[in-house]
């Protein structure tokens, strides 16, 4: 008996219905795609003592699934790097939160006249949760602002992202495009936001997505960072269960390090022209909005230039990734991407998933660390 993750397939409503209330109900299955609609697969992670009756359940209404996940703790096991860890960054593992605090003010040793390092905040647990602003000086520049990690588990994205800040700086004066970027243009990077829940992945449970403050009226812990924001706060795709992934907090910001975050880009909103909230997995390049399906006035410039970016991505290593606004792939109230454009103001803000398709999900092989940054660095 182990630990797998099933990928399921809906074929009619009365699936997907069933699927919902099984979401909703049964908190011992995490479900890393939910049932959003009948063209998209479902996929769930099923403890092994519940596995027998999961299958049961969906042999007996006729449910097709395939195992997308045979034993989960031993992919976890194999997904780093099969070098011998030696102290220190590696920029193609996966790296505890130390040693990325430890890469950025390395970063900032070696290009000082590039780099300044700042704390936005501080987490429930106390950790600073570290911004490295990257470019050439110049005052008043347009920036680009990209969130990365409110999902403890998405580890896949602080690694692209310290590979695209290692782009961004030996690319200065040595590669024309980059170096007229720079120039031009600030880049603000959060490698880790939601540094509790990452830590808690390394130290407790890989598979953590919340974040780590307590909830007064239930033994469940954290809140769903990305259902935080106060944009149709506690709405649809969103749930008020302390216990479930989604959880959307007591109130709007009431974690730290959303609080944090939104008040950095309040303050600089006017400089602020694009917001890039980076998770995993599924390859999606996303615009607004996650609440309903209405487009935002500005729809179309956001999809043109999602679609540039995916187009930009499948020329690297040939990874099709789909974009569209979030309701096309699935519902979120509360999200930073819409709260960026709705209530910063900020036209050009996107939610943006990382590899894989599917076959690992959060648990991506380290040596696709480097393909992925490469093909981000040419979406970005």
């Amino acid at each position: 008996h182990r630990e797998q993750v099933l990928r399921i397939h809906p074929e009619h409503e009365g699936h997907l219905e069933k699927l919902v209330r099984l979401e909703r109900s049964e908190q011992l299955l995490d479900f890393w795609k939910g049932p959003t609609s009948l063209s998209r697969p479902v996929d769930v992670r099923v403890p092994k003592d519940l596995l027998r009756e999961v299958k049961a359940m969906l042999e007996n209404t006729g449910m097709e699934y395939t195992v997308l996940v045979d034993d989960l703790q031993q992919s976890i096991g194999m997904a780093r790097s099969r070098h011998t860890r030696s102290f220190g960054f590696k920029f193609d593992d996966y790296n505890n939160y130390y040693e990325i605090e430890t890469q950025l003010q390395d970063f900032e040793a070696s290009y000082p006249s590039l780099v300044s390092i700042f704390s936005i905040g501080t987490t429930y647990e106390g950790h600073d949760i570290s911004a490295i602003k990257v470019g050439a000086a110049g005052s008043n520049k347009p920036a680009v602002f990209l969130e990365g990690q409110l999902h403890g588990r998405d580890w896949i994205v602080s690694a692209t992202l310290m590979y695209n800040i290692k782009f961004l700086l030996e690319g200065y004066g040595s590669d024309n495009q980059t170096t007229s970027l720079m120039d031009q243009v600030d880049f603000y990077f959060i490698p880790v936001t939601n540094v509790d829940g990452y830590v808690y992945t390394h130290t407790e449970d890989r598979m953590w997505r919340k974040t780590r403050s307590p909830n007064t009226m239930s033994a469940c812990v954290g809140v769903d960072a990305n259902r935080n924001w106060d944009i149709e706060f506690g709405g649809i795709g969103s749930s008020d269960d302390p216990c479930s992934g989604k959880y959307s907090g007591p109130d709007a910001f009431s974690e730290p390090e959303t609080l944090a975050v939104s008040e950095w880009v309040q303050a600089n909103s006017n400089n602020l022209k694009a917001y890039l909230s980076v998770l995993a997995y599924g390859q999606m390049w996303m615009t607004p909005y996650g609440w309903t399906s209405a487009l935002p006035p500005d729809y179309d410039e956001q999809n043109d230039l999602a679609e540039r970016a995916v187009s930009a991505i499948l020329s690297v290593n040939g990874k099709s990734f789909k974009h569209g606004t979030i309701t096309d792939f699935y519902l979120a109230s509360g999200s930073s991407c819409d709260w960026a454009y709705a209530k910063a103001g900020i036209k050009y803000s996107f939610a943006i998933h990382l590899r894989d398709a599917g076959q690992h999900g959060f648990v991506l092989p380290a040596d696709q660390i480097r393909p992925s940054a490469d093909e981000f660095f040419a979406g970005l």
